[in-house]
């Protein structure tokens, strides 16, 4: 038991920086792997797409579509004459609109052009939308092999143009917008989003965009971009809210003119079946692409820029949680349910706290990592769970194999239990217990006429039958003393009906013993006396910091042991507590009352004779 307690307690101090360790070295495998191979990317671009904050829309953008009543009322798109679009743009201009934006291409000539490059210089505010083709590898800007512009006179009529490219993700939905391209030549294509907003503050297009830390300078803002100088969009609500007005009610002069005045109007395809739709982060139906421009307008108007928690800084926080779980669950376990709820509910409140954290700086518009460091919570979970579950049975093996003839599996258990609780400490407790001391008689006389190994080999012998009986009822061997031996039960964890264990593990040792005798004559008698006593007593660790055994030490104790010491071999005999905790089990002879030292009234002792049949 000393050993043991030494061992395991030697076990405990080292385990919570072990788990610590093992915690941490987890965790940082698994933040360099999440940074370098970044998994699941597409899922973690849909977990941050569902903290994309609400706001409020812009009114200054007018949505002009291309609808299905309008189709229907003027035919087919590639059917209709110029014409018409000299009638919106006229409708447009008088009712007092900022700016006029196509988002429709006008790349061949047609006989109208004239009617409405007339209408588009009188206006003097009309933006062309034009269109790369052809993208190949760049390193910092995306480069188109060819562009498709607006018919040159009706180019020289347009204020601006700018290209309507939209590039998805990987996962297909739209979150970015390149504000600018180049062609092959080298020349820069602003965006229609840049071309319309300069447009409105009659500011002219820039011819050098310079980066200044991750920003663009545009129409007196900073306008902060990602890679390849694509603007984070943000989505703010859902496009069925933006003011709109159907374009043939436009061409027909059907409107209410206030509902454009001073305002940027954007026309485009709003059609049931047209291709340029596109899947956006907060919204579960395709958008048409009219709409991407508009929210690309509406977040730099506004200024209501979205700004991406980079890698770096997902790894600190990642770092950060794996300190924070190393440190806290190092002092937690899996040994009872206690402890995982605790395990558990840190994991939870962490992910929590992590979540809220980023709805917050989501609303702030900083859009962080959510996946990767909830996904490391859970792996750390998973890992600290198999430690723990490897480290208990490796602690449990190691104390069957080394003390499995001492104690039962059961109290092997219960004393890991508590020496990872920390309880088997110095000190103790006092509490009732039972005490069982076995005495072979006449062991001097006996050696005498045996050699050294025949003398082990006996005591072995007959010993082990007391240590295996008093295991198989749950007691403990205490200490050995040469041909004496110690048990006790009710401690150090508590016992139903432990007296009574103590005296049916006599009772059944003396049946071992007399078997014994008769498998192996020889003229040599063995016999134990053994005596039992219940009562109060000192239960727990004594000595030094260095040395400790687990025992219980008190009057009882030693009055079980002078028992003993007067017990005839073959016999069992019992104190009167004991006696009176089960006399109702068994058969017994009361004894004269024996004098013993220390004690200044004779005691009362009872031989057991067996127990009850009904027992």
């Amino acid at each position: 038991m000393a050993f043991l307690h030494k061992v395991l307690k030697n076990r405990r101090q080292h385990k919570r920086l072990f788990h610590a360790l093992a915690i941490a070295i987890t965790g940082c495998i698994s933040v360099l792997i999440l940074a370098l191979v970044q998994p699941l990317h597409n899922i973690n671009l849909w977990t941050s797409d569902q903290f994309y904050p609400s706001g409020s829309l812009s009114p200054n953008i007018i949505i002009a579509g291309i609808d299905d009543d309008t189709l229907e009322t003027y035919g087919r798109w590639s059917e209709w004459p110029r014409s018409l679009h000299a009638e919106a743009v006229n409708n447009l201009s008088q009712a007092g609109a900022r700016v006029i934006g196509f988002d429709v291409l006008f790349t061949d000539s047609s006989p109208d052009d004239e009617s409405m490059a007339a209408a588009m210089l009188n206006a003097g505010n009309v933006v062309l939308a034009e269109t790369g083709t052809g993208s190949i590898p760049a390193e910092n800007m995306i480069t188109y092999t060819n562009f498709l512009l607006p018919a040159e006179l009706l180019e020289e009529a347009s204020l601006n143009t700018g290209h309507a490219n939209v590039i998805p993700d990987s996962d297909g939905k739209v979150r970015h917008l390149p504000l600018v391209v180049e062609d092959y030549a080298g020349q820069i294509h602003p965006s229609l989003t840049l071309a319309v907003l300069h447009s409105l503050f009659r500011m002219p297009l820039p011819e050098q965009y310079a980066l200044t830390e991750g920003s663009l300078y545009l129409i007196a803002r900073n306008v902060p971009v990602e890679e390849y100088y694509s603007l984070l969009i943000n989505f703010s609500a859902g496009h069925v809210s933006r003011p709109y007005i159907s374009y043939g009610d436009i061409i027909r002069g059907n409107f209410d003119p206030s509902l454009v005045k001073g305002k940027v109007v954007i026309i485009g395809m709003t059609a049931t079946g047209e291709l340029d739709v596109w899947p956006i982060p907060n919204m579960a139906a395709k958008v048409p692409g009219i709409y991407i421009h508009a929210a690309a307008m509406d977040t730099i108007l506004q200024q209501n820029f979205l700004r991406p928690v980079g890698m770096s800084i997902t790894v600190l926080l990642m770092l950060l949680l794996t300190f924070i779980t190393a440190l806290v669950w190092s002092r937690c376990g899996t040994w009872s349910w206690r402890d995982i709820v605790k395990v558990t509910g840190i994991v939870i409140g962490l992910s929590l706290c992590y979540i809220i954290a980023g709805t917050v700086m989501a609303g702030k518009g900083y859009i962080m990592n959510i996946l990767y460091p909830l996904l490391l919570l859970l792996v750390l979970y998973i890992g600290n769970v198999i430690y723990m579950l490897i480290t208990e049975q490796s602690d449990k093996q190691f104390v069957k194999g080394l003390f499995g003839r001492y104690v039962s599996p059961q109290i092997s258990e219960s004393i890991i239990s508590l020496a990872n609780c920390g309880k088997l400490d110095l000190g103790g407790e006092e509490r009732e217990v039972t005490i069982l001391f076995a005495d072979m008689r006449n062991f001097t006389r006996i050696s005498e006429r045996l050699s050294p190994a025949e003398v082990v080999q006996m005591l072995n012998t007959y010993l082990g039958a007391v240590i295996d009986t008093t295991m198989e009822n749950s007691g403990i061997i205490n200490k050995f003393a040469g041909d004496n031996v110690m048990a006790l039960w009710n401690a150090p964890y508590s016992q139903q009906k432990h007296a009574l264990l103590a005296v049916k593990t006599a009772l059944e040792a003396q049946e071992k013993l007399k078997k014994l005798q008769q498998d192996k004559p020889g003229g040599i008698i063995v016999q134990f006396g053994i005596g039992i006593n219940t009562g109060k007593a000192l239960a727990g660790n004594v000595g030094s910091a260095g040395r400790v055994e687990y025992t219980v030490i008190g009057d009882t104790v030693n009055l079980s042991s002078r028992i003993c010491s007067v017990t005839p071999g073959g016999e069992v005999w019992i104190g009167p507590e004991t006696y009176a905790q089960t006399k109702e089990y068994i058969e017994s002879e009361i004894m004269e009352p024996q004098t013993f030292k220390g004690k200044t009234a004779p005691v009362t002792v009872y031989r057991v004779i067996k127990i009850k049949d009904n027992n």
